[in-house]
């Protein structure tokens, strides 16, 4: 049995959803831990009765750390999600004893294969992450970091577990979405670990965290009814920055790899993600975002985005369930 955990909003129902979809197809015995950030998310997991999740309210993980409460008028909602996201492991792991290893999982990942591979690799470890990858010309980017959030594993052990409580402790002491003094939200928080605490584990398998910041790596190929990523099955995509343009247009987000994406990331990983979207989605964007930029910072960042989606092919066009 695996045990995940993730965290999302009404926001973020249809992509939790295709997360959910993707582990019943890829995973024998799993169950996903939902904390459900408003009362209509709530309502909606809680309603499909489905014996691989377990939807948690916002205000039970208050409860239980009342220090949250007191951040929630200091910090923007994003910031506020990602200071609850610690917790709510750790909440996990005092409250569900059973439990010997514990994997959170961003709720914008959609599963291709089995994560077997990388629970194998995991034994006799106590904390394990994937680094971004990032391609050389990305690297001076110092607010990213070396490891992603995207998938964390804690083991119910003391390194495992005093690294998950100094996690929690830092972002409740600060965790804004802003680089400063080498902090940048949840995320650099990350980059001690391997120094602090023993136990530690990278994991090296190229078909885990495939993302747009790191395609540029990697040659893949669809052989045998599986897509590959170099020599690795690709376990999971990252659809970090993944947004429905209009009813026909997608931006893949793919222009910040500086370069084209090969056919077989179009043809066989986001025609099958756009096609659950939309199964899951009640309205016409599946994709919205809580995020908020100053308006100027925005129009440049769109203007430049823009500029690169046009040059390498970010956008792709679907028009009845074909991709071009």
């Amino acid at each position: 049995m695996y045990y995940f955990c993730t965290y999302f909003d009404t926001n973020y129902i249809s992509r939790a959803l295709c997360l959910l979809e993707s582990l019943q197809r890829h995973c024998s015995s799993f169950l996903i831990y939902m904390l459900c950030m408003d009362e209509s998310t709530f309502d909606r997991m809680n309603s499909l009765k489905n014996k691989n999740i377990m939807p948690i309210k916002l205000s039970r993980l208050e409860s239980y750390y009342n220090e949250l409460l007191s951040l929630k008028k200091s910090r923007s909602k994003i910031e506020y999600y990602y200071t609850c996201g610690p917790s709510f492991i750790k909440y996990i792991m005092d409250n569900f004893i059973n439990i010997d290893i514990i994997t959170y999982l961003d709720a914008d990942l959609y599963f291709f294969h089995d994560p077997k591979p990388l629970f194998d690799q995991f034994q006799g470890y106590s904390i394990g992450v994937i680094a971004h990858q990032l391609p050389e010309f990305r690297k001076n980017n110092i607010w990213q970091g070396i490891y992603n959030v995207g998938w964390i594993s804690f083991k119910r052990d003391k390194n495992g577990l005093a690294c998950l409580e100094w996690w929690r402790e830092r972002c409740i002491e600060w965790c804004y979405e802003r680089y400063e003094d080498g902090k940048y939200a949840d995320q650099l928080y990350l980059d001690q670990w391997p120094k602090l605490f023993q136990g530690f584990k990278e994991f090296t398998n190229h078909g885990a965290n495939v993302a747009a910041w790191n395609v540029r790596n990697y040659k893949f190929s669809y052989r045998n009814n599986t897509i590959y990523v170099d020599n690795d099955p690709l376990i999971f995509y990252h659809f970090h920055g993944f947004k429905k343009v209009t009813n026909n247009i997608y931006n893949t987000n793919l222009g910040i790899s500086l370069r084209t994406p090969p056919n077989v990331l179009k043809k066989c990983v986001f025609i099958e993600y756009i096609r659950k979207l939309n199964k899951y989605s009640s309205c016409c964007n599946p994709t919205p975002s809580i995020r908020i930029y100053r308006r100027k910072f925005q129009i440049f960042k769109d203007i430049i985005r823009l500029f690169l989606g046009i040059i390498f092919r970010q956008y792709i066009l679907v028009i009845k369930n074909r991709i071009y």
